[in-house]
């Protein structure tokens, strides 16, 4: 039962992981306090949130959720963007599985290499070696959606998991983006969408 309470989400100042949850709030018109927080900050909190990670979402009732996955998908379950079909849902969990395996493998290591001469090698690596792969999964996953989304009729938490890595893929991979006109549309129309289009503008820019 809520207690109105607002809801919480706590991260660092960046989209990153805490970006599909923000998000999905957003589009579910769901109001929410965006608690960003730097290093220090984090070190001081990290021993007392459930599983030592960020971001956490703390719910109207109090409750606190960890592990981005897992939050994305109890609020894709909460607010409507999941689906009751057995087939649906598998096809949801391939387009996040395929999206957590291009950026815990592929985009993480090369964005956040400190190293600038490092970086550029891995950049150009994954441009030319991995992203490709990538997109046609996704171009295959969308046709198959049907509809403008990747799954069903209506928004779920697999196009919202592909439009926040497609933020930072558009302006990290420019040739690559600009070769994938459907993925470029796709990414389009969700930004589009007044909830989100009226958070993306008001929200803090970031590079990730």
């Amino acid at each position: 039962m809520s207690t109105g309470k607002p809801w919480k989400i706590t991260y660092f100042n960046g989209r990153g992981r805490a970006e599909s949850s923000r998000i999905i709030l957003t589009e579910a018109g769901v109001p929410f306090e965006d608690i960003r927080i730097n290093s220090e900050e984090w070190g001081a909190l990290k021993e007392s949130t459930p599983t030592h990670t960020l971001p956490i979402v703390e719910t109207d009732e109090g409750l606190v959720l960890s592990q981005s996955a897992a939050i994305i998908r109890y609020l894709g379950k909460r607010f409507g963007m999941r689906s009751d079909d057995p087939m649906e849902e598998y096809r949801i969990d391939l387009v996040m599985n395929i999206m957590d395996d291009l950026v815990d493998k592929k985009l993480i290591p090369a964005l956040f290499e400190k190293d600038p001469t490092v970086k550029a090698e891995k950049m150009k690596t994954v441009e030319a070696n991995d992203l490709e792969g990538f997109m046609k999964l996704l171009t295959r996953e969308l046709n198959e959606g049907g509809h403008g989304f990747f799954v069903g009729e209506k928004l779920t938490i697999a196009d919202v998991k592909v439009f926040t890595v497609l933020e930072t893929m558009e302006t990290a991979f420019p040739e690559t983006w600009a070769k994938w006109k459907d993925i470029r549309e796709f990414k389009e129309r969700i930004a589009a969408r007044p909830k989100i289009a009226e958070w993306i503008e008001k929200r803090p820019k970031t590079w990730w």
